[in-house]
């Protein structure tokens, strides 16, 4: 096991970023003046850093030749060192940056609302991923609070913060039990009702579209997931307004489409941070939405 640093030892004795980039300067210039140009600081102040670099050593790094400044023997040698240093920096910098981006080597934290995860499961992510299960707003919040990488939603969030992608539009529909032999979008006052909270919104937009009261429905379950609903109505608990992409996959339910005219589609987000745009995962999670229809099963 690697002992760890003397920070405290190094703050003292390490030279600046300004100290070593002057002394740089000056050996590739040979000239105060070029090399205060190069690094775009004034002369004095290169001269401030390369004298305090100096008194920090045990050894001269200048001497004058006639009237120019030039290095000592010692002067060179050092130089060569941090050359090799600053080298070896340059290259374990790339290194670990690219090591550090590698999407296999990424743990991504996707938040949200159990029925909008379940459709992001198909994302071939090299790394390793971690769901959980939250509330829309709980999810975004986490996200802002880096506490996850990922929140989906179905409310777009207006924030300086967050920068959202589509996951998936879908129209509507009313799932009804087959047990009721027949049902028709005229009886919706007459039979029970089970409401999503999710969906509250469309099914107000949807009644209000048929010039129909939220206070005529026959209100049986008010539920807060998918499958919850599915359960409710095939146990012929009331209908249900969802979004046409969800399956029941269940044959004691019956499905009755909404025209586009009447309601507009439900659509998914997925939030990430505006500081991960260039990380790889994410230009990996644009791919994979570039290359799918914004429709999925759930």
């Amino acid at each position: 096991m690697s002992s760890s640093l003397d920070l405290a030892h190094l703050h003292t004795q390490f030279p600046s970023s300004e100290a070593i980039m002057a002394l740089l300067a000056f050996e590739q210039e040979g000239d105060m003046v070029r090399a205060a140009k190069i690094l775009q600081t004034s002369q004095p102040a290169l001269s401030f850093h390369l004298k305090k670099l100096e008194s920090n050593l045990d050894f001269p790094l200048f001497a004058i030749s006639g009237k120019r400044k030039v290095l000592t023997k010692m002067g060179k040698s050092y130089v060569r060192e941090l050359q090799k240093m600053m080298k070896s920096y340059q290259y374990g910098s790339e290194r670990i940056f690219k090591e550090a981006q590698a999407v296999e080597n990424q743990l991504l934290r996707v938040a949200g609302r159990r029925e909008l995860l379940i459709p992001f499961l198909p994302f071939p992510f090299p790394g390793k991923m971690e769901f959980i299960q939250t509330t829309s707003n709980e999810a975004v919040e986490s996200l802002k609070k880096h506490q996850v990488d990922l929140a989906l939603s179905a409310r777009l969030q207006d924030s300086a913060e967050l920068v959202a992608k589509l996951f998936f539009e879908s129209g509507m529909k009313v799932v009804y039990p087959k047990a009721w032999k027949s049902f028709n979008l005229n009886q919706i006052r007459e039979r029970p009702v089970i409401v999503y909270g999710l969906h509250q919104a469309y099914l107000n937009e949807y009644l209000k579209a048929r010039e129909i009261s939220s206070a005529e429905l026959r209100v049986s379950r008010v539920v807060e997931d998918w499958f919850s609903v599915v359960e409710w109505v095939k146990l012929g608990q009331g209908w249900a307004l969802v979004p046409e992409v969800w399956e029941s996959h269940s044959s004691e339910v019956e499905e009755i489409h909404i025209s586009e005219k009447l309601i507009e589609k439900q659509k998914v987000y997925l939030f990430f941070r505006k500081e991960d745009r260039k990380t790889l995962w994410v230009k990996h999670l644009e791919k994979w939405l570039d290359s799918r229809e914004h429709k999925v099963n759930v």
